[in-house]
């Protein structure tokens, strides 16, 4: 810490300004401590993972209350209702949900939200209470409305209405004429619409239990299993794709702390230079140490334990 104060790049030990030109180093050191905590879980549970867990869901927790409150409470009374006053003294419409409706029904609406969102907040005061039962009924019930329609359209809606297009394309290309974009010619346009319309009717198949299971019943639920297979290994492998993607970033991040203030190996910008930062090096040494003197105390609990 010392040398990095004696350098001359320009920097602050605590800068939480957005966009600053100045160095935040114990950010820096903050940063990847916690990342190697989170980390530490792939040795084995330890203190310092539940640290850093309880830490970020604690942090959030907090981060999405004041959310909340700012959009839930302050701005409806202070933004939302002076915006409709305004309209209301100018005779003019308020805009509400995507329609103009009057100034007083704007401000009823805006006040029965914050109605709705006391009696919600009302339930620390009391759990048992009937005021946090409305609230958190209209939320699920709205929610629920909201969920039914928006998937039914994006995917039973969407789905029918891909396998009503016709099999062949008369704007597709021929294969000789665009055959390094194969997507795009008229035969892989036919094998893509053959393949969602069988793997459609053969998946909703696998689900008829109505009837007695033939021979040709038992082929097409056979071949909706397949289907349903890969869908969710492709589901699985997308999921996975983005866990690696966050780890990307995550090491991506831990590259930044290889500027002037940060580093020891020089302004290489090498993976070496990333990995002897001193934020990366003492965060490194504090958590193997920690757990190595954990590992030693468990031991001799362990010890003591048999030898009583």
């Amino acid at each position: 810490m010392i040398a990095l104060a004696l350098q001359d790049t320009a920097r602050s030990f605590f800068d939480l300004e957005a966009g600053s030109a100045d160095l935040d180093i114990i950010g820096g050191w903050l940063v990847a401590f916690l990342t190697l905590c989170v980390f530490s879980f792939l040795y084995k549970d330890n203190p310092f993972y539940k640290f850093a867990e309880h830490l970020f869901v604690g942090a959030g927790t907090a981060f999405f209350a004041l959310q909340y409150y700012q959009e839930g409470i302050l701005e409806p009374l202070r933004d939302h209702i002076g915006d409709a006053l305004e309209h209301q003294q100018a005779g003019e419409l308020v805009q509400l949900g995507g329609y103009g409706v009057d100034a007083g029904i704007a401000i009823a609406a805006r006040c029965f939200a914050v109605l709705l969102s006391i009696m919600l907040l009302s339930r620390l005061v009391k759990p048992g209470g009937w005021a946090p039962r409305w609230p958190l009924a209209i939320m699920v019930g709205v929610y629920a409305a909201i969920k039914l329609t928006g998937e039914t359209q994006s995917k039973l809606v969407q789905q029918f209405r891909g396998m009503m297009k016709p099999l062949t394309s008369d704007t597709a290309m021929a294969w000789g004429d665009n055959w390094q974009n194969v997507e795009q010619t008229a035969a892989f346009y036919t094998f893509a619409q053959v393949v969602l319309l069988v793997g459609t009717v053969c998946a909703l198949g696998h689900f008829v239990f109505t009837f007695r299971r033939t021979r040709f019943l038992g082929g097409v639920s056979r071949v909706g299993v397949v289907v349903l297979m890969i869908t969710f290994g492709s589901m699985f492998g997308f999921t996975v794709l983005g866990r690696i993607a966050l780890l990307i970033e995550r090491v991506d991040s831990l590259g930044g702390l290889t500027g002037d203030g940060y580093q020891l190996a020089g302004t290489d910008g090498s993976v070496m230079s990333a990995l002897t930062s001193p934020p990366v090096l003492t965060g490194t040494l504090i958590v193997l140490v920690l757990l190595l003197l954990k590992g030693r105390r468990g031991d001799g609990d362990a010890g003591s334990g048999s030898a009583a």
